[in-house]
C-alpha cells in the first residue's frame, strides 16, 4: 500500500513578541552574581515595563528584590508575575514559596490549587479543613470566605511591601474587618489622614471591640491636633479587652502616646491572662513587653521595667529599643521618665519617611506638605528614640522658620527636658538662633546634664551708656541743634546745620543719615534714598542706615535685598540699646512683609521687655508705628524719622 503523498501546508507566521536583548539579561545576571542587587532592580524595572510577560526578567526581579529589599518586596513581585502569567508553573511556584514564607496561608492554598490544575504536585496542600476553618474565622466572630481572605492576603502583600496605593486599591470593597483596618492604615501611610480616620472610626463604630481601629483613631485625632478628641477616645480604649496581639499593641501604643501610663500598665497586666499572650509570634510579643516596660519606667517601677525589657530581648535579641533602654537603666540605676518608646514605624506616614531618606527636593516638599500637628509631634518626641527626635526637630525648625511660634516654643521646651544629650538640646537652640528666632537679649532655659540653667546664646552685651563721638565739640553742638530744629519742623535750618557739619567732615555717617531724614521730610524722597545708599556704601557697619535702607526695600517689595542688608546685624556681641530697637523693628517689618506675623510679633514682644525709661518707650512706639507701614504703603518720612531723633545726650556722647 503506497503512502499517500503529503503536501506541506503553508503556515501562518505568528508575530513574535518583542524580547529583551540577551546582552541585557547577561548584564543583569552579572550584577546579581556580584550581589549588586539594587542596581539590578534599577535595570530590571524599565525592562519589565517594556516586556511585562517575559518570565526570565520577572524571575530575576524577584531575586534582585529579595537581595536588596527583602522577602516582602520579592513576594509582591512574585504575586504580580503569577497574576500576569496564571498558566506559568514557574510563576505560581514562586508565589507559593513566598506566600508560605510570609505567612499568607490562604493565598498559598489557592496558589497550590492552581498549580495542581497545571499538573504539578503540591506537598502539604490542600490545607486541612480544620486549619482552613481557623484561618477564615475573624476577630469579630464572623467567618470570611476563602476568596475574601485570599484578597486580604494579597492586600497585605502590597501593604507590607509599602505599595500603599496598591494596598488601598486591592482592599477596596473587601468587606471584612481586617481588610478595612489595613486599608485605613494604607491611607494613613499615603498621607490621606482624614480618609484614614474616617475609616478607623467607622470600623470601631461597627465593632466596639475593634481596638485596632480605635487605637489608630486615637493616634489620628492627635495627629490632626484634636487632643481633647483623642483623650475622649482613650477611655473606651483603656477599658476594652484586646482580642488579639495586634489589638493590644496599638492599644498600648496609643495610651503611651497620650502618656496614660497607668492605663497602659493595667491593660498589659490583663493581657497576660489571654490565650493569645503566649501563642503569638515572638517579635510582636517583644514589642508588647517593650511597651509595658516603658509604662513601668515612666511610673518609676524600675524592677518591672528591667524584667520586661529582658523578656523582650529573649524574644527578639536584636530589638534595639529594648537594648538601648535596658542599657540606660543598668547604667543609671533609676527608671527614666522619658524612655525611648517609639521609632519610625507608625510614627509618620511612610511615604513621607521614604521621601526624606532620599534627601533630595522631594524630601523638602514632603516636609512642607506634612499635615501632622505640633501637638502630635510633641507627644511623639517625649517618647521618641534619637533618630525620630532628630526628624521631629527638623520638622519643627522648618515650621519655626515660617513663623510658627508654637514650633519655636516646643523647641525651647525640648531644650529644658532630660531627653538626649547636651549636644542635642543645644542643637535645638542653635537652629532657632540661625533663623533669628531667638533674640540676642533672650535668656533661655537649658538642661546642662542634670542641672537646668539659664543661658544667653549670643553672649550679647547691651550698652546703655552714651558712646564716644567722633565729632569735635562745636560740630557735636551743631548736630544736637539740627535735631532740635528738625523736630520743630524747621527743615531748612536743620539742613543748613547738617551741611556745615558735612563741609568739615565729609561723609560723616550720622550727619549724612540725618540729612536723608531731612530730605524725606521735605518730600525729596529719592535724594534721601541715595544719601542712605551712600552711607551704607561708605560705612557698612552703620546699623541705622542699613536698617532704614532695608525698610525702604521692604516697602518696594524687594525682600531679598532687605534681608541682605539686615544679615549679620543680629549676631553682634555688643549693641547699643538704640541700635537694638532699630534692628528689631526692621527685622519685624521684614517678617510681617513675608506674612510671618507671629515671628514679627515675637520680635516686638522682645522689645517690650527692654523698655526701662522714656527713651526706650519712644523707641518702642516708633518701632510699632513702623509695623503699620506694611500693607498701607508707609511713607518714606515715617521710615526715616528715627534718624533725626535726638541721639546726643551729653557733650561728646552718643545715646540714641
Amino acid at each position: 500500500m503506497s503512502k499517500k503523498s503529503t503536501k506541506t501546508k503553508p503556515t501562518k507566521n505568528k508575530p513574535t513578541k518583542p524580547q529583551p536583548e540577551a546582552a541585557q539579561i547577561k548584564a543583569i545576571e552579572r550584577l546579581l552574581e556580584a550581589q549588586e542587587d539594587a542596581k539590578a532592580v534599577q535595570r530590571l524595572k524599565p525592562l519589565i515595563q517594556r516586556f511585562p510577560d517575559h518570565g526570565g526578567l520577572r524571575r530575576l526581579l524577584v531575586a534582585a528584590l529579595e537581595g536588596s529589599e527583602g522577602p516582602r518586596a520579592a513576594g509582591l513581585a512574585a504575586f504580580e508575575w503569577a497574576e500576569r502569567r496564571p498558566n506559568s508553573a514557574q510563576a505560581q511556584e514562586m508565589l507559593l514559596y513566598f506566600a508560605m514564607q510570609l505567612g499568607h496561608i490562604v493565598l498559598a492554598d489557592c496558589t497550590a490549587r492552581r498549580l495542581r490544575a497545571l499538573g504539578m504536585v503540591t506537598p502539604s496542600f490542600p490545607v486541612p479543613s480544620e486549619v482552613l476553618a481557623e484561618l477564615l474565622a475573624l476577630p469579630d466572630g464572623s467567618v470570611a470566605t476563602v476568596e475574601q481572605v485570599e484578597g486580604f492576603d494579597i492586600g497585605k502583600l502590597y501593604l507590607d511591601a509599602q505599595d500603599f496605593a496598591g494596598a488601598v486599591e486591592r482592599l477596596d470593597g473587601l468587606d471584612i474587618l481586617t481588610a478595612r483596618n489595613n486599608r485605613s492604615m494604607a491611607l494613613f501611610h499615603l498621607g490621606r489622614i482624614d480618609e484614614a480616620l474616617d475609616g478607623f472610626m467607622a470600623g470601631w463604630e461597627a465593632d466596639s471591640d475593634n481596638l485596632f481601629a480605635l487605637g489608630w483613631a486615637v493616634r489620628l485625632r492627635l495627629y490632626r491636633g484634636d487632643e481633647a478628641g483623642a483623650s475622649g477616645l482613650a477611655t473606651p480604649l483603656a477599658a476594652t479587652t484586646a482580642r488579639r496581639l495586634d489589638d493590644a499593641l496599638i492599644q498600648l501604643d496609643a495610651l503611651l502616646l497620650l502618656r496614660q501610663d497607668a492605663a497602659a500598665w493595667d491593660a498589659f497586666t490583663h493581657h497576660r491572662d489571654n490565650d493569645w499572650f503566649e501563642e503569638s509570634d515572638p517579635y510582636p510579643r517583644a514589642i508588647l513587653h517593650h511597651f509595658a516596660a516603658c509604662a513601668a519606667s515612666r511610673l518609676g517601677r524600675a524592677a518591672d521595667a528591667r524584667g520586661l525589657w529582658r523578656t523582650a530581648l529573649k524574644l527578639a535579641p536584636e530589638f534595639r529599643l529594648a537594648l538601648d533602654n535596658l542599657s540606660s537603666l543598668e547604667k543609671g540605676g533609676q527608671a527614666s521618665e522619658y524612655p525611648s518608646v517609639f521609632d519610625f514605624s507608625r510614627a509618620l506616614p511612610l511615604t513621607c519617611i521614604n521621601a526624606l531618606r532620599a534627601a533630595n527636593e522631594e524630601a523638602v516638599d514632603a516636609l512642607k506638605t506634612l499635615t501632622v500637628s505640633n501637638t502630635f509631634l510633641e507627644a511623639l518626641y517625649l517618647g521618641a528614640e534619637e533618630a525620630l527626635r532628630s526628624l521631629i526637630a527638623l520638622i519643627l525648625s522648618q515650621r519655626a522658620g515660617r513663623g510658627d511660634l508654637d514650633a519655636v516654643r516646643l523647641l525651647k521646651d525640648f531644650a529644658r527636658l532630660p531627653i538626649g544629650d547636651k549636644g542635642e538640646r543645644l542643637g535645638f537652640l542653635r537652629l532657632l538662633q540661625e533663623q533669628n528666632l531667638i533674640a540676642p537679649t533672650d535668656i533661655i532655659d537649658y538642661r546642662d546634664g542634670e542641672q537646668l540653667r539659664q543661658i544667653n546664646l549670643f553672649n550679647i552685651e547691651i550698652e546703655r551708656e552714651p558712646a564716644e563721638t567722633d565729632l569735635p565739640d562745636d560740630l557735636h553742638e551743631l548736630l544736637g541743634e539740627s535735631i532740635s530744629r528738625f523736630h520743630a519742623a524747621d527743615y531748612v535750618g536743620a539742613e543748613a546745620l547738617l551741611t556745615q557739619i558735612l563741609a568739615r567732615v565729609p561723609g560723616h555717617a550720622v550727619a549724612t543719615g540725618n540729612l536723608a531724614g531731612v530730605r524725606a521730610a521735605q518730600g525729596r524722597y529719592e535724594e534721601g534714598r541715595q544719601l542712605l545708599k551712600q552711607v551704607v556704601h561708605d560705612h557698612p557697619d552703620y546699623l541705622y542706615a542699613r536698617c532704614n535702607l532695608a525698610n525702604l526695600a521692604i516697602l518696594d517689595g524687594k525682600l531679598d535685598e532687605a534681608d541682605e542688608l539686615l544679615k549679620g546685624l543680629a549676631t553682634r556681641r555688643r549693641i547699643h540699646i538704640s541700635d537694638l530697637f532699630a534692628l528689631y523693628g526692621s527685622m519685624a517689618l521684614l517678617n510681617r512683609a513675608r506674612g510671618e506675623t507671629e515671628a514679627a510679633d515675637s520680635l516686638m514682644a522682645s522689645l517690650e521687655k527692654l523698655v526701662q525709661d522714656e527713651d526706650d518707650a519712644r523707641r518702642l512706639e516708633f518701632a510699632k508705628e513702623l509695623q503699620k507701614s506694611v500693607g498701607r504703603g508707609g511713607r518714606f518720612r515715617n521710615l526715616l524719622g528715627a534718624l533725626a531723633r535726638p541721639i546726643w545726650k551729653a557733650k561728646g556722647k552718643l545715646g540714641a
